[in-house]
């Protein structure tokens, strides 16, 4: 028997030429591995790269014209555009969950190989948002025209790119959820660069047009994004709406549209309206700016999760296990916010030099652009929250939601003496998405604890 403090002894292979030959052998099969981990996951990589080099490409011609838009313009008309887009925020749950409830079923249905299910959920939720689109853009040209009647004509010029805006809202919704595959992204990220780059050539005529030329921005991109959107479509099949269809896809996914528009539409509208009540059109506009580097920032984070989610689902549906699911996204959540940290720290520490060459009117927004860039930490660390999606349960989804919305206001009151109105809202609005995370973390646990137990129970 050897003893523990003795040398292990060599492999055959005699001496070192024994050694050298197991190491290599070892650094072989690590080599092959990784691999063929790296393989297993190349379509998702293959699609994050995609997704996310189409949006940094788009991002920053967004930036850029949203600098330019800054140079040209001053808070009080970019916020003044910013109000009528309320409306339109508000009325997103108007889709009645089929962008959630096609985005859980499609993969689900693909999971467990029953195409025709998927294709008849595409189907009726297509014809759903056509006609929902038609609709509220019926309803802005009456605004509109109730505009023109008074003599009122940036009431008219907002009115009418809502009009325009809201086909993207409803109808391009529901297409960009049909996007799965890696060709589907490039060709969903080079829909995007276009628009992007028609956005930024009309930047160039702000000057002479103003809050009109704002509005021409918002509507002529968006227009050529849905017919492209339409034009490849993945899934062609006839809008037909029917009641057994359109229940199973409500049914499904209106329990997650609710918590998903109250975390993501109905926030943003509040952080706009408490900035808007606070600060008035002023500390809107500053915020206008700070949210445009929020969401370039979280581009890298929302195509991970865009990407992984129905895989996530998928799997979900051929094991049946919480365990499983979580376990595929969470490596990914910790090296993203691992890689998400130092950009923010750099972006930080170059705003207070960068703001007051290129944009010198928005420098008091520096200390909320700075909080913004945050908000893609809590992104990346929430991207094992798509297995609450994967399991079909929307209660343990939203009490999550129900946390950070708690969180919010709360935390905004307690810091408006110290922050100040607008700096407190989205200082609160961090701190909100950060309980939402941690709870939903939680549920994650409570669930894997019980799978666990049923397991043990029945002896698998």
């Amino acid at each position: 028997m050897r003893s523990p403090s003795a040398p292990p002894s060599l492999p055959r292979g005699e001496g070192p030429e024994g050694w050298r030959a197991a190491l290599a052998k070892g650094a072989g099969g690590w080599l092959a591995q990784g691999r063929a981990a790296f393989m297993g996951h190349g379509e998702l990589f293959g699609s994050v790269a995609a997704l996310s080099g189409g949006s940094i490409s788009t991002s920053l011609l967004g930036a850029l014209g949203g600098l330019l838009v800054a140079r040209f313009l001053g808070p009080e008309e970019t916020g003044l555009f910013r109000v009528f887009t309320l409306p339109i925020m508000y009325l997103t749950f108007l889709q009645l969950g089929t962008f959630d409830g096609i985005g859980r079923q499609i993969p689900f249905y693909a999971g467990t190989d029953r195409q025709d299910k998927a294709e008849a959920a595409a189907s009726v939720a297509g014809a759903w948002n056509a006609g929902v689109s038609g609709l509220a853009s019926f309803v802005f040209l009456v605004f509109a025209f109730m505009a023109l009647f008074r003599n009122d004509f940036i009431a008219l010029a907002g009115w009418t790119s809502q009009a325009v805006l809201c086909w993207n809202v409803y109808y391009g919704g529901y297409l960009n959820a049909t996007y799965r595959a890696t060709h589907q992204f490039v060709a969903m990220a080079r829909i995007q660069f276009l628009q992007a780059a028609m956005g930024f050539g009309l930047v160039f005529i702000l000057p002479f047009t103003g809050i009109y030329g704002l509005c021409i921005r918002a509507a002529l991109p968006a227009m050529a994004g849905i017919w492209l959107y339409h034009r490849f479509r993945p899934l062609k099949v006839p809008l037909r709406l029917g009641r057994a269809a359109l229940e199973e896809v409500v049914g499904m996914g209106l329990p997650y549209s609710f918590w998903n528009a109250l975390y993501t539409t109905v926030w943003m509208a509040t952080e706009s309206v408490l900035i808007f009540w606070l600060g008035g059109a002023g500390g809107l506009g500053l915020f206008a700016v700070a949210s445009v580097l929020r969401e370039g920032m979280l581009i890298v984070p929302q195509a991970v999760n865009q990407a992984m989610t129905p895989r996530v689902v998928a799997a979900y549906a051929r094991d049946g296990s919480v365990r499983l699911a979580y376990a595929g996204s969470l490596p990914f959540a910790i090296g993203l916010a691992v890689v998400m940290v130092p950009l923010v720290l750099l972006g930080s520490s170059l705003l207070p030099h960068l703001v007051p060459l290129a944009i010198p009117r928005y420098v008091d927004g520096i200390p909320i652009m700075k909080v913004c860039l945050w908000f893609s930490v809590i992104k990346a660390g929430s991207l094992p929250l798509n297995t609450l999606f994967a399991t079909g349960r929307s209660w343990p989804y939203g009490r999550g939601v129900l946390a950070g919305l708690v969180v919010f206001p709360v935390s905004a009151c307690l810091l408006g003496p110290y922050l100040g109105g607008t700096l407190a809202v989205v200082t609160g609005s961090l701190l909100g998405r950060l309980a939402r995370t941690l709870a939903a973390y939680a549920e994650i646990a409570r669930m894997m604890r019980q799978e666990a137990r049923d397991a043990a129970s029945t002896g698998k």
